[in-house]
C-alpha cells in the first residue's frame, strides 16, 4: 500500500523546517580495458544508538548531534540520517534545522497508538522531492525521498595508483525502515511483498535502516527470495540492532563503513555507497 501524505502533522512540520532552511571494508572496483579501474564513492551518515531508545535523551545529546550534522554537511557531506528522533525529539530537530538552514524530511518507521510515532529525520543540503512511504504492516512503514549525494569517481591504473579524481553528484531514491519482527520482514519480502511494489516505482531505490540482530539473516533471505538481483548487506552490528543497506546490485554497491562517536551512546556511521 503506497501512502503519500500520511501523518499530516509530520509533513507540515517537515515542510516548514525545510524552508527555514574500526572500519569495515567491502565493495569492488569496476574493471576497465588494459587493467585500469574506476572506483566510485558517496557517503551517507547514519546516526544512531542501535537500540530501542530514542536518539535524544537530553538537550545535551541534541546539541552534540547538531554540531556533528553542521560539520558533516558543511564538509562535502550532503546527507545525514538521524535514526529514531521520534515524536519526543521533534522540538530538538526543529531547532536544529532552523538554526542550520538545512533541508529536512521525516521518514516514518512505526506507530505506537494514535499520537506516538517512531520516526527518523533526513537532513540534507539541497531541495528534494516530497516524502513517499509504503505500509509494511499496521504501524510499520518504509519511507523516504530522492536526495542528491556528493561523491567521487576515481580512476586507477593497472597498479592501483590514482590517475584522476572527479567530484560528482549522485541522485539516490533513499529510504529507511526498522525491522523488529519476522512478520514485518515476511510482509516486506516475498512475491507479493512491499519490496516488489517499490520496484514497480523505481528499481534503483536504496534502503538504509536497522534490523534486530537475530533477524539479519531472515531479512537477507527474504530480499533475495523476492528478487535475486537485490541484496541486504550487513553494514554494522550494534548491541541490539544492525544497520543494513538494501540495494539492486546492478546499480549500487557497498564499499564499507567507518564509525565515529558523537557522544556517549550515539555514533555516526559513514556508509560508503558505490554505483555502476
Amino acid at each position: 500500500m503506497r501512502i503519500n501524505g500520511y501523518y499530516k502533522w509530520l509533513l507540515m512540520l517537515s515542510a516548514a523546517m525545510a524552508f527555514a532552511g574500526c572500519s569495515k571494508d567491502g565493495g569492488d572496483d569496476t574493471q576497465q580495458p588494459g587493467g585500469s579501474s574506476i572506483k566510485t564513492s558517496a557517503k551517507v551518515q547514519f546516526v544512531s544508538r542501535l537500540t530501542d531508545a530514542s536518539l535524544f535523551s537530553s538537550s545535551s545529546d541534541a546539541d552534540e548531534v547538531d554540531g556533528f550534522v553542521n560539520t558533516a554537511l558543511n564538509d562535502n557531506g550532503t546527507v545525514v540520517l538521524l535514526d529514531r528522533t521520534d515524536k519526543s525529539g521533534v522540538s530538538y530537530v526543529a531547532d536544529m534545522i532552523v538554526a542550520s538552514r538545512k533541508w529536512s524530511g521525516f521518514v516514518s518507521l512505526g506507530q505506537n497508538g494514535t499520537d506516538d510515532f517512531d520516526v527518523s529525520t533526513i537532513v540534507f543540503n539541497n531541495p528534494s522531492d516530497r516524502i513517499s512511504g509504503y505500509q509494511i504492516l499496521s504501524g510499520s512503514y518504509v519511507s523516504g525521498l530522492s536526495v542528491d549525494i556528493s561523491g567521487t569517481v576515481t580512476n586507477l591504473d593497472a597498479d592501483g595508483n590514482v590517475t584522476n579524481t572527479n567530484n560528482v553528484t549522485v541522485s539516490v531514491p533513499f529510504y529507511s525502515c526498522r525491522f523488529e519482527t519476522e512478520d514485518q520482514i515476511n510482509a516486506f519480502g516475498g512475491a507479493s511483498g512491499v519490496m516488489n511494489v517499490m520496484k514497480s516505482v523505481s528499481r534503483e531505490f536504496v534502503v538504509i535502516g536497522t534490523v534486530k540482530n537475530d533477524l539479519m539473516q531472515a531479512l537477507q533471505s527474504a530480499v533475495t527470495s523476492a528478487d535475486s538481483g537485490y541484496t541486504a548487506a550487513e553494514v554494522f552490528k550494534g548491541s541490539e540492532y544492525s544497520i543494513f543497506m538494501l540495494y539492486a546490485t546492478r546499480y549500487w554497491g557497498f564499499n564499507g563503513v567507518s564509525e565515529s562517536e558523537i557522544t556517549d551512546g550515539i555514533t555516526a556511521y559513514a556508509v560508503d555507497i558505490s554505483w555502476k
